[in-house]
């Protein structure tokens, strides 16, 4: 085990969206700041479990998080898909935004680790990771989880409760430069049972999210998940049509029991918004989540 001298103001957890621009935002205050994130890359759900299918609201969307999402808009297919209040993002996209961000900030990074247990330490909370490198302690006057899964309030033993499960991908029409001239087709593509949400992008792919049961023993969903891929992908090949991209990982909502209050050692920022938003609200969710720090910064300097 390695404890690490460097005391922070704040831990965060893990590098979505809502991770990133906590970090930004605090970093910015003034305070030294340690993001956390079980991948090699920043992005959550939508980069991991290719959660892209994201509403907008012109009246919520503001701070961080909107100049994030103009930089996506503004790169070389930033958007797969846009109509009135619904895109497509392109995960890719997201990683180097929020990279891009984060560098231009003075935050640490610290990737490819998972927190498995926290500890109070006199006025500190210790955070303990597994990373490639052994166990590693760092500690800080305040931790944030801004996970979608409730990981570090998980480790407090505040439960929580899988509601429903997906598994997405892109999907390829084969035919003349990959896609299927024949566009009366297309429908095919989403008519498999377990699809429960389609888009058509603006290069005639798909976005597609598959239905995963959670009635089982959540042990084994990626075992189902992956049934469930190879069911469709099946299909696919008797339409025409491949699957061009995978998610690394089941994107899982959940709900969780009695959150922190804000003012503990360690929160959720779902206590800061009152609400469980679904991934498709991420987008909004930030902006929320950054809105309300700044309210309570401005409540404290009053």
């Amino acid at each position: 085990m390695k404890v690490l001298d460097k005391k922070y103001d704040y831990i965060i957890y893990p590098a979505n969206l809502a991770g990133c621009v906590t970090a930004i935002q605090k970093s910015n205050e003034g305070a030294e700041v340690l993001l956390l994130n079980n991948y090699g890359f920043p992005g959550g759900e939508i980069a991991h479990s290719l959660c892209c299918h994201q509403f907008l609201d012109d009246d919520l969307m503001s701070g961080t998080t909107l100049e994030i999402y103009n930089q996506i808009v503004e790169e070389r297919h930033g958007l797969f898909y846009r109509y009135q209040n619904q895109v497509v993002i392109n995960p890719e996209v997201v990683k180097y935004a929020l990279q891009y961000n984060l560098e231009q900030n003075k935050i640490d990074l610290l990737f490819h680790v998972i927190p498995f247990r926290l500890k109070e330490q006199s006025s500190l909370i210790q955070i303990h990771l597994s990373a490639k490198e052994g166990e590693l302690v760092y500690s800080s006057k305040k931790i944030i989880d801004c996970s979608e899964n409730f990981s570090l309030m998980k480790l407090l033993g505040i439960e929580r409760k899988l509601i429903k499960a997906n598994f997405n991908l892109f999907v390829s029409k084969s035919g003349n430069n990959g896609f299927n001239i024949d566009l009366s087709k297309d429908e095919d593509v989403i008519r498999h049972p377990s699809v429960e949400k389609f888009i058509q992008l603006f290069d005639l792919r798909f976005w597609v999210s598959l239905k995963i049961p959670v009635e089982n023993d959540e042990l084994f969903l990626e075992n189902e998940a992956q049934k469930i891929l190879n069911e469709y992908e099946i299909y696919l090949l008797t339409k025409g049509s491949r699957v061009q991209l995978i998610a690394p990982q089941t994107y899982r909502f959940y709900e969780s029991g009695s959150l922190p209050d804000i003012n503990d050692k360690i929160f959720h920022v779902n206590s800061l918004i009152k609400e469980n938003l679904g991934i498709e609200y991420t987008l909004i969710k930030s902006s929320l989540i950054e809105k309300a720090l700044k309210e309570k910064i401005n409540q404290n300097v009053k």
